[in-house]
């Protein structure tokens, strides 16, 4: 039998498909992990394909399972791979974010949908499909951390991904944002240090980022990592909540075992934007102070913030660009506020009338598909681009690199390499045909 997994992309987003892709597309690790699930001695072919970076060719091969993950922005994609492939033959498996959230709606397209963790669910797909009995649907969360596989990174293609590889320590996180689909897919359940580090010691790297949605969510368990990375002398980066700038005892052993960039989702500078999707810490009076707290220990900071939030105002947002220079952040993200079905938001947003479509390839946080309370969705589009434009002039990003905590370091040409990227990143080319 041949086996196709793909990662699904939307084929209607050009954003990371360019010159600069290598520079701040970082590598999936989702194929990588679920590898290790497949039993290969049923198989006498399994083909990868990272559709970010691949073509999909229906005729190349015939497949008898093709196994598809996919977010929501390329649920369209993955619905028309899956009619193609079933056409000719294959049985179809989906998963990811989509399915999990939308189950019934995949199974539309899929023989197979497996929604939540693979761990224990993929196994179970695989047995029963080899005994000749495959069900609809498999979900199956009664598994713990040690479940996790360790990922076979080298059947993944790298080509236009940053080579720089990435570990998960703990895919979830407890904190409950009303735009946030992490909580759909897993919980927060940190691995056994011994099995991260056992991995990280198999990549033979000296740069490393770490995946988990927020690094320091467990203290206690952040601490004894980082202790256990000490002696590896790695230089390394992750993602954090803002109050990570109030605690100078996990900032200090955080920069002497390697930490040299955090990602904070900062979201909005106004107070009541922040409060209205549940954010954990919402207080934007203090983030001057907390980033300069974290530049303090030598950390980049790489400030994300969320446009079109119930309280924000045109005045707000046209004042982002400004701010991240107030802020003294060294590298910045913007997206568009996006109801994702299995969210807190997309079942309050449905449940008021106020989603505008329900075409999922447009889910991809560079269009408006709500009503916005303030604005037009023509008008929070065109903001988000021209923001997105101001922020990332070559003005602002050399004074960025200027004031940079990384200023008289080698690797500081990382941080003008992510700058460029973004500059470049495209989010006014989208497919048309």
């Amino acid at each position: 039998m041949k086996l196709l997994m793909i990662h699904v992309w939307n084929a209607d987003e050009l954003a990371y498909r360019n010159t600069f892709s290598g520079l701040m597309a970082y590598p999936s690790l989702t194929l990588a992990s679920i590898i290790p699930l497949v039993p290969e001695s049923a198989f006498s072919q399994i083909d990868i394909i990272d559709e970010q970076t691949q073509r999909v060719n229906y005729d190349k091969e015939k497949y008898d399972i093709v196994m598809l993950s996919f977010d929501t922005a390329s649920a369209v994609s993955a619905y028309r791979h899956a009619k193609a492939f079933r056409k000719r033959g294959a049985y179809i498996v989906g998963g990811g974010y989509h399915a999990t959230a939308m189950p019934e709606e995949a199974a539309k397209y899929c023989d197979t949908v497996i929604s939540g963790p693979a761990e224990r669910a993929v196994p179970a797909f695989f047995r029963d499909y080899l005994a000749g009995s495959p069900k609809p649907f498999y979900r199956d969360t009664n598994l713990c951390a040690a479940d996790y596989p360790v990922p076979q990174r080298k059947k993944i293609p790298m080509h236009g991904k940053l080579r720089i590889p990435a570990v998960i320590a703990d895919r979830g996180c407890k904190n409950a944002c009303k735009y946030c689909a992490m909580r759909t897919m897993w919980p927060s359940d940190p691995r056994p240090i011994k099995a991260v580090m056992e991995e990280i010691r198999s990549l033979h790297t000296k740069m490393l980022i770490f995946y988990d949605p927020n690094f320091f969510q467990n203290r206690d368990y952040a601490i004894r990592l980082m202790r256990a990375l000490k002696p590896l002398h790695l230089l390394w980066a992750c993602t954090a909540t803002a109050d990570l700038g109030n605690d100078t005892e996990l900032l200090k052993i955080a920069s002497d075992c390697g930490l040299r960039a955090v990602v904070i989702g900062l979201e909005s500078m106004n107070v009541q934007s922040l409060k209205s999707v549940a954010k954990q810490f919402p207080d934007a009076d203090r983030y001057k102070t907390l980033v300069a707290n974290i530049h303090k220990y030598g950390i980049a900071v790489n400030g994300c913030f969320v446009l079109g939030l119930d309280h924000d105002t045109e005045k707000d947002l046209r004042k982002l660009p400004d701010y991240i220079e107030y802020l003294g952040l060294d590298l910045c993200r913007f997206s568009i506020l996006t109801p994702y079905p299995g969210t807190r938001l997309y079942k309050e947003m449905e449940e008021s009338g106020r989603l505008l479509t329900k075409k999922w390839n447009l889910y991809d946080q560079h269009h408006t598909v709500f009503r916005p309370k303030h604005f037009t969705p023509e008008q929070l589009n065109r903001i988000y681009r021209e923001v997105s434009r101001d922020a990332y002039s070559w003005k602002r990003i050399f004074r960025r690199l200027k004031s940079s905590p990384w200023r008289h370091k080698p690797y500081l040409l990382i941080q003008l390499g992510a700058n460029i990227g973004f500059r470049y990143l495209g989010i006014d080319k989208r497919r048309t045909s």
